[in-house]
């Protein structure tokens, strides 16, 4: 029995020794993109992170300077927040 082959035509025995090998090559390269995804999906989260942590501390010091240089405003604005708590918990608890 021959095996004829033309250009759009590929052996039966050609493409079952074929598809172990291209299954194969095509794992490995999913799981190097897959690598490679989560590589930089980490990377992103790291600089995310690091970002907001900076942001974080700037506003931190900020708000400690500001309080440092009005402390009677602070102290008048956190009585005005408490105050508001108080009422909306007051408020909650009575129904």
């Amino acid at each position: 029995m021959e095996t004829t082959t033309s250009n759009h035509e590929t052996p039966k025995k050609q493409m079952a020794g074929d598809s172990c090998c291209s299954a194969g090559a095509t794992v490995q390269k999913i799981l190097e993109q897959g690598a490679e995804a989560i590589g930089q999906a980490e990377q992103r989260a790291s600089d995310a992170y690091e970002e907001t942590s900076r942001k974080v501390h700037e506003t931190y010091e900020k708000a400690k300077s500001y309080s440092n240089e009005n402390p009677g405003t602070i102290i008048l604005l956190s009585l005005g927040i408490g105050i508001g708590i108080g009422i909306l918990l007051g408020a909650t608890t009575r129904r």
